[in-house]
């Protein structure tokens, strides 16, 4: 049985909309778990990690040719040192509390996104163990529950969601198949957050991640439909035409993406417009539970006594074009 928001926290949430604004210096890195082999543990203790256990907070990174000389001893392996250097460097001076972490399990079959925490060492982590626990796992000798991670570098992570890679936007994949331990993905950040959130707002962008949610093959009228009646919602509430840009990455299952310049002031004064986008965008939902449908929603937001309310008539008439926009997209 459907459980209903009551009146007063409905409203209180109303009056407390924001939409998430994500600082402009956060940074994105990609951190691998060694086949795999790390990756239940990092999500289970909330914690990555980054290999080298001779590279560590204290290391003077001013001498590079007496560490590029410590690393070929310890890792002989090792062709370019260089990396590896760089690698530690990011790892521990710049990463930053905050910044949003991409963790791919074995074969990148699934992908948790998690905010990055505080460094720290765990001392108990020696070359020497380091070195047999990897040659264990390049050998075959253990399988992924039998062995626990050997790195002493650490970050302390909190966990925002995981989802499996065949609904990850293919530009970011890509980047995320990379081979090296650690990865800068500044470059894909929106296409990661688009991932986290259904709306928000980064560097003076906004974004509308409309999720498609239909497995069967999409027509060229329900796609061409849905592009053209958000596009006459958009600009029927006042947004000008040049601001808004779209893209999609529709195989069936797929987001279709709306970013919007500068919405800054207008978004203050139409808020009430944005949430009934987004209580179509959750599917019918707001504050976690369901709601009793979006034209009983538009008659409780007509209701608040508040300057900015708007005339049934105009808010019904630009709510029923999106809500018609999106029937075909809802299907699952």
């Amino acid at each position: 049985m459907a459980e209903y928001v009551n009146e007063e926290a409905f409203f209180n949430a109303i009056y407390n909309f924001q939409i998430p604004e994500i600082p402009s210096d956060t940074r994105f890195w990609m951190i691998r778990t060694k086949k795999g082999y790390f990756y239940q543990e990092f999500l289970e203790k909330q914690f990555v990690a980054l290999a080298w256990n001779n590279i560590t907070k204290s290391t003077d990174f001013g001498n590079p040719e007496s560490l590029n000389d410590s690393i070929l001893m310890d890792y002989p392996e090792i062709k370019r040192p260089s990396l590896v250097i760089n690698k530690c460097k990011n790892f521990i001076n710049e990463i930053s509390p905050n910044d949003i972490l991409v963790i791919p399990s074995a074969g990148s079959k699934f992908i948790t996104f998690a905010y990055a925490g505080e460094y720290f060492e765990e001392e108990s982590k020696t070359v020497e163990l380091e070195q047999t626990v990897i040659n264990r796992i390049e050998h075959g000798e253990v399988v992924i529950s039998e062995v626990a991670c050997p790195y002493r570098k650490r970050r302390h992570i909190t966990i925002i969601r995981t989802i499996p890679s065949d609904i990850v936007n293919h530009h970011l994949y890509k980047a995320i198949t990379s081979y090296h331990g650690i990865s800068n993905l500044d470059e894909h950040g929106t296409y990661i957050l688009d991932h986290l959130f259904n709306y928000y707002t980064y560097k003076n962008n906004t974004r509308f991640v409309f999720h498609v949610g239909k497995t069967d093959p999409i027509t060229s009228k329900e796609f061409s439909g849905f592009l053209y009646n958000a596009n006459v919602f958009l600009t029927a509430i006042g947004i000008d035409d040049s601001a808004i840009s779209t893209q999609a990455s529709v195989q069936s299952i797929g987001d279709i993406i709306y970013n919007i310049k500068d919405l800054g002031q207008f978004l203050s004064d139409n808020y009430l417009w944005f949430i009934a986008i987004f209580v179509v965008l959750g599917g019918g939902k707001f504050l976690t539970v369901e709601l009793p449908g979006l034209p009983n929603i538009i008659k409780n937001i007509l209701s608040i006594s508040d300057e900015r309310k708007f005339s049934k008539e105009k808010l019904t008439e630009k709510s029923s074009i999106m809500l018609f926009a999106l029937s075909s997209f809802k299907k699952k």
